[in-house]
């Protein structure tokens, strides 16, 4: 379906095995957006009943159709789950620079389940994804974090992170999610269900482009 990739990336931090997946066309047309798949995902495929910290709760980072073209305010994308501040439903929206590296780097989303027994970072370049140790990382800041693995992988400018600090490290209910400093995912505790998977951060880099479904009306 145009505007997407039409590929999510599945990993399972408990087995640290990863899959790719996909949303019918009929779910992308009705539930249209990060927020609404996400929601569509959540119901269909998890415990809705599961504790907020619980390895079931599944972290889903989605991107709608328009992100990652050049219509102002598309950059945005969001974080979805079950809120570790409220007990129920969460979503936090972001913007900057990592939801379009994502779509460039062919993702549509990622979704989050299990827990990893030690901490560990996701590194997409394209098709390309791989967990790799973040131990020296942990109990790092977002900032500190963030300028470690632009320095560690590729040329700095171009990769983009999403990362966690000590909040969300400590499940902290209120902790949120930094997307290359400057921008953050800042509601609903998504934070703390990310530093209860011992996921500290995602790294990305794409080389390819996202394109809209429609692109003359576009214009």
């Amino acid at each position: 379906m145009g505007g997407y990739k039409n590929r999510i990336l599945e990993v399972d931090l408990s087995s640290g095995k990863m899959d790719i997946s996909d949303v019918s066309e009929d779910d992308k047309k009705r539930f249209i957006g990060g927020s609404g798949v996400s929601a569509k995902l959540f119901l269909d495929r998890f415990d809705i009943r599961s504790s907020a910290l619980s390895p079931e709760n599944p972290l889903m980072i989605l991107n709608g159709p328009l992100t990652g073209t050049n219509l102002p305010g598309t950059s945005r994308f969001v974080v979805c789950g079950k809120s570790v501040l409220t007990g129920i439903w969460g979503e936090s929206a972001c913007g900057g620079n990592f939801g379009p590296e994502l779509k460039m780097a062919g993702w549509d989303g990622i979704v989050f389940k299990g827990a990893s027994e030690k901490p560990v970072f996701l590194l997409i370049e394209d098709s390309q994804c791989e967990l790799h140790d973040a131990a020296d990382l942990w109990g790092k800041d977002i900032y500190q974090t963030t300028d470690f693995l632009k320095a560690s992988h590729g040329d700095g400018k171009q990769v983009k992170v999403f990362a966690i600090g000590r909040a969300g490290e400590n499940l902290v209910k209120f902790a949120g999610i930094g997307n290359d400093k400057g921008h953050f995912a800042g509601r609903t505790g998504m934070g703390a269900l990310m530093g209860s998977k011992k996921l500290k951060a995602i790294v990305v880099r794409g080389s390819g482009v996202a394109e809209p479904a429609f692109r003359e009306e576009y214009r």
